[in-house]
């Protein structure tokens, strides 16, 4: 089950980021022999922009967008190849295609869409609250069109047809602001596009030092004569990891083999595959393993470096090359229990001198289910089992406070925890309950997720809180907050000290300043930056605190803190990982952690001592 937002304004949760997406999602590379392929046998030549970038090493990184039509031809609003700006806010409804669906009123406010084909569909949606939307087709005016319904209609749709079907087309809708004097309100809505008699893209070689490959570990680029790009990214270190996300079923595998590598394991979806040995006597470049027949829909291959090497090998290393498949999948869907279509065994391109060894799938004993009572929460099939945290739980402000429970209890650097969408609630040793500092350094130092900008720590303000032993410590920890997270900026009512105060139910910051300050305290720590708008969504503005980060919404004047625990989670698991925070965690020792059927199920346990995730993120 896809871990729920608990308010759909919520960045990190539900909340759109507005800017349009960085150029490497947008067209910016080449694709394996340009023809797109129209189903009728019309062929076409496209050629599309692509350029480079230094990646986290410092190597020049092709730079990667989807491809340009899917299989079926239809584009959801989350679509990669959707170009949004201005202000969208994510919307769910079980009406809308997928479940899901994006809305603006603001003024100005566009999506885009590239395709080739002869038509195209705007997908959308009527009721007494829509606005007035402006549609292009190839920069041509299309006129307005004027969404109001006194009942609510989804799956509205209008199309667009005639074109040159072996030509590329442009789509742009526009929120105009403006409304009917019946409306309620100007909403314009985008739950998808089709494209009807679509091309489809051959498939895609995504090179080693693609942004789409999340690597865990100290990987290097080195020099391989006949790589695909004369470069692989190589590591003999147990554990390490290269993880990519596809569409549609199909992934090859390129690689090398040669006198000092090792043996890989490959996971497909989470579940063991197989293993290979990649040692041959001599240097072999563009080694391929295909793995076939996966299903519709998202899917993931991981790359686990086992540190073993067979007899001849002088070392064990592993390369990667490059993966090839129709499309990548950067924001992969999440599923409930990570399940794969059985295949067929994978077809694999290797030369005479190929060794395999087999290797029984390891047999992971079903999890524990938990009793469904007032502790279990079905929004994410997680229970409070662990007493202390029930009770903490319910003291601190429950759901409001924390969020949903995303994970079971399970041993975490030595202590009792459990994750939540907000916050990490621990237990150490007889100590009291406490949350974690989820932003310190060895955690979640970031300022971007999921394209929001958040602001970045500020070491004067994180030194300037007052210390315990300032006389009249409550009172000192409230005016510092009140001075450094104000109630209003810029003449927008952020309520960010007011947030503070009210977070846990029954402080009065009046008649006992030290309680109120000291239980919020331990939810919020103190402010460690100050207010800052997002620089790509002005409606947006954040504050920084130790523990978590409060987020205002201007387009409905709510203050919320950002479900940062469920971004944490992400980065342990790698399963929906925006692609912006598996940069800035590259190194860091969380990443990529969770590895089913493993010791512990800990991926590397020299990094996370003391820890034992067996089941800790499998639905109970």
């Amino acid at each position: 089950m896809t871990t729920p937002t608990l308010h759909n304004q919520e960045p990190g949760g539900g909340s759109v980021g507005t800017r349009r997406r960085p150029r490497w999602f947008a067209r910016l590379r080449k694709l394996i022999g340009p023809q797109l392929m129209v189903g009728l046998g019309i062929a076409t030549a496209v050629v599309l922009g692509w350029t480079q970038a230094p990646d986290a090493h410092g190597q020049q990184a092709t730079l990667t967008p989807t491809p340009l039509v899917r299989p079926g031809g239809r584009f959801e609003e989350t679509d990669l190849l959707l170009l949004y700006s201005g202000s969208w806010t994510q919307m769910a409804d079980q009406r809308a295609s997928g479940g899901v669906y994006r809305r603006s009123s603001v003024q100005g406010s566009q999506v885009q869409l590239t395709f080739p084909g002869p038509n195209v569909k705007w997908i959308t949606s009527r009721g007494p609250d829509r606005g007035i939307a402006r549609v292009w087709v190839d920069n041509e005016d299309k006129g307005t069109f004027d969404l109001y319904s006194p009942g609510e209609e989804f799956g509205f749709t209008r199309e667009w047809g005639g074109m040159n079907g072996e030509t590329i087309h442009t789509i742009r809708v526009e929120v105009t602001g403006q409304r009917n004097g019946a409306a309620q309100n100007a909403y314009v809505d985008i739950d998808s596009f089709t494209i009807v008699g679509a091309y489809v893209a051959e498939p895609m070689r995504f090179e080693n030092t693609d942004p789409t490959i999340l690597y865990g570990g100290a990987w290097q680029v080195v020099p391989v004569t006949g790589a695909s790009q004369a470069t692989v990214h190589r590591i003999n270190t147990s554990g390490a990891t290269a993880q990519f996300n596809f569409n549609n079923g199909t992934v090859q595998w390129m690689t090398t083999k040669g006198p000092n590598r090792g043996i890989a394991r490959i996971l497909i979806d989470n579940k063991f595959y197989e293993v290979q040995d990649l040692y041959a006597p001599s240097e072999q470049a563009a080694q391929v393993f295909a793995y076939q027949s996966l299903g519709e829909g998202a899917h993931q291959i991981r790359i686990e470096v086992t540190g073993t090497r067979s007899g001849p090998a002088t070392d064990s290393f592993v390369d990667i090359d490059a993966f090839i498949a129709p499309s990548a999948n950067a924001t992969p869907q999440p599923t409930a229990t990570q399940t794969m279509t059985p295949t067929p065994s994978p077809s694999v391109t290797a030369t005479p001198t190929a060794t395999f060894i087999p290797s029984a799938t390891p047999t992971i004993p079903p999890a524990p289910p938990a009793m469904r009572d007032a502790r279990y929460f079905f929004q994410t099939s997680y229970r409070i089992d662990y007493e202390p945290f029930w009770n903490y739980f319910n003291a601190m402000g429950a759901v409001d406070t924390f969020g949903y429970p995303i994970s079971r209890t399970f041993q975490f650097l030595g202590c009792q925890t459990q994750f939540y969408q907000r916050q990490l609630m621990q237990q150490c040793g007889t100590n009291a309950v406490q949350t974690m500092n989820l932003l310190d350094p060895d955690l979640m130092p970031y300022n971007q997720i999921n394209f929001s900008n958040f602001p970045p720590h500020d070491p004067a303000i994180a030194g300037s809180a007052p210390g315990p032993d300032t006389p009249g410590y409550g009172s000192a920890v409230l005016s510092h907050v009140q001075r450094v997270a104000p109630d209003v900026l810029q003449s927008a009512s952020v309520n960010f000290f007011r947030t503070f105060v009210s977070t846990v139910p029954g402080t009065n910051m009046v008649t006992d300043p030290n309680f109120a300050a000291l239980v919020n305290l331990q939810i919020w720590g103190f402010p460690t930056s100050g207010p800052m708008p997002d620089p790509n969504n002005r409606s947006f503005i954040y504050q920084r605190f130790q523990r978590g980060i409060m987020h205002f919404d201007g387009t409905n004047g709510s203050t919320r803190g950002i479900l940062l625990a469920d971004w944490f989670k992400t980065i342990i698991t790698g399963r929906n990982l925006p692609v912006d925070l598996a940069s800035q965690a590259q190194a860091s020792r969380f990443r990529q952690q969770y590895c089913p059927g493993a010791a512990a199920w800990v991926c590397r346990p020299g990094e996370l001592p003391a820890t034992d995730l067996t089941f800790a993120f499998e639905a109970q």
